[in-house]
């Protein structure tokens, strides 16, 4: 049946006095590539025949032969449809051509290609599942704020919008991190991105060079690692422990780096706070050689049972430490709202180089977020998913017990939507586990460098209860399989 009451849009034909062949070969191969889909309704042979510039006889030759073809269909009193039973195909020699094109890309475009560590999973089973539990998420506050915000759009903003953010949000932003995150700053220090990633890579732009040291941790967060290297800098990965990240070790490396990318409250993966001996070593080095730490704190509003650790940025003296922070973690992952806080005089230099990328967050969800959060509602959700994602913490680390009589460590769940569970058997039980479904990312995959000792990540945030007590059975049963 017809699917559509309005004309679409015909395909172009080459030259200005088109002939009918031109005509025909333009719309045949238009429906059988898909261009124009089955049910679409095809404008009256008059308007066609205007777009195109030819006459209506020519145009009703036209569609009569797709008729006959059985690529149109027309409707007594409705018009003319594309057939239902035409169909996609494929032109052999464009595939080839297409293929020969993939495999010349450069070299830098494969290796980058490549790299699927960033890739978020579409399916979200035990336990792949590190984003936002959206299923306590206000959606009816959330829904009446945003109509609230395209009422008061104004037109300006419809246009285009500040490249530094929406001056609510900021404003918004700097009174939030003030309150739960210890965090000083005014509205001119805050800068909206779309991805703690996209931040990333902007501020390797604008602080370092190509080749440029900078220091991550490894294990560590895939993402900052391939911002930094999109950003050409030469990537020095530095080990992490319990106490964080190994700073002297990082001085033995290179000393002379430029950056240093820390997640300090919580590292990433092994969930561990940096110690406050690791804090003050990290801040002399970069206070000493002119150094930027980048202060990735991806799930700082998640404490479980306590108040969330110290920012490094709350400590800093010397204005060395750019905080970055994500809104997509708290509400939910489409949301692709993150900032900066960084000093003023480097707001201005990052919005220029934004705008010659994607030019500016969009500025209707900006305005729907700056009102959740001053109405209250960002705060009061925060405290709620504070109690759910500890509840479910609880839930895996109590199922997890079985497993401490074959050496298996983990850290209770202090913070956040993931557990690291420790083993040299990782590897093996990984292959078990996913056999019966599950989803397992070992820590050998964050590492930067081969090191001693291996692990599972176990992301449960956006797992409902039943999920995370069956997954856990399951990896439980299955670890014990092995070690029999």
């Amino acid at each position: 049946m017809p699917r559509s009451s309005r004309g679409v849009l015909l395909p172009p034909v080459a030259g200005n006095r088109p002939r009918r062949a031109d005509v025909y070969l333009a719309l045949r191969d238009a429906v059988l590539q898909g261009t124009l889909a089955a049910g679409e309704h095809m404008p009256s042979s008059r308007k066609a025949a205007t777009d195109y510039g030819v006459s209506r006889g020519l145009m009703e030759e036209v569609y009569s032969q797709l008729v006959e073809e059985g690529l149109l269909e027309r409707v007594i009193g409705r018009g003319t449809f594309i057939a239902q039973r035409a169909t996609k195909r494929t032109d052999p020699a464009r595939h080839e051509e297409a293929v020969q094109h993939v495999s010349s890309v450069s070299t830098r475009g494969r290796k980058l290609a490549g790299n699927l560590a960033c890739r978020i999973m579409r399916e979200f089973k035990p336990f792949n599942a590190g984003v936002a539990d959206t299923t306590a998420f206000p959606w009816q506050i959330w829904q009446r704020i945003q109509a609230r915000a395209v009422r008061d759009l104004r037109r300006a903003d419809m246009n285009f919008t500040d490249a530094r953010g929406v001056p609510a949000l900021r404003r918004s932003l700097a009174h939030h991190l003030a309150q739960l995150r210890g965090i000083r700053c005014v509205p001119d220090q805050v800068i909206i991105f779309n991805s703690i990633q996209q931040a990333t890579y902007l501020l390797a732009l604008l602080l370092t060079n190509p080749g440029d040291a900078a220091w991550v941790e490894d294990p560590g967060y895939p993402g900052a690692r391939a911002a930094l290297e999109l950003a050409e800098t030469t990537v020095v990965p530095v080990p992490v422990d319990q106490h964080g990240l190994q700073v002297e070790e990082g001085l033995r490396r290179a000393s002379h780096a430029r950056l240093a990318c820390v997640t300090p409250s919580h590292q990433f993966p092994s969930g561990f706070t940096m110690s406050m001996q690791r804090r003050i070593a990290l801040l002399e080095w970069a206070q000493k050689h002119d150094a930027w730490i980048l202060e990735d704190d991806y799930d700082g509003e998640f404490g479980h049972a306590r108040q969330p650790a110290t920012p490094l940025h709350a400590l800093d003296r010397h204005a060395r430490v750019l905080y970055l922070g994500t809104l997509s973690k708290s509400m939910f992952v489409s949301l692709r709202l993150a900032f900066a806080v960084v000093p003023e005089a480097m707001v201005e230099q990052l919005a220029n180089i934004r705008t010659q990328l994607d030019a500016f967050s969009a500025p209707l969800i900006q305005l729907a977020m700056s009102r959740f959060m001053d109405e209250g509602h960002f705060s009061t959700h925060v405290r709620h998913m504070r109690n759910v994602y500890a509840e479910k913490a609880a839930i895996l680390t109590e199922g997890l017990r079985p497993l401490a009589d074959h050496g298996w460590t983990w850290e209770e769940g202090t913070a956040g939507v993931q557990i690291l569970l420790r083993h040299p058997d990782a590897h093996e039980v990984q292959r078990t586990a996913e056999a019966s479904g599950l989803a397992l990312h070992l820590l050998s995959s964050y590492r930067h460098e081969p090191a001693d000792g291996d692990g599972l990540l176990l992301r449960f945030g956006g797992l409902g209860m039943p999920a995370i007590r069956a997954g856990v059975e399951q990896l439980v049963a299955a670890a014990l399989a092995v070690h029999r």
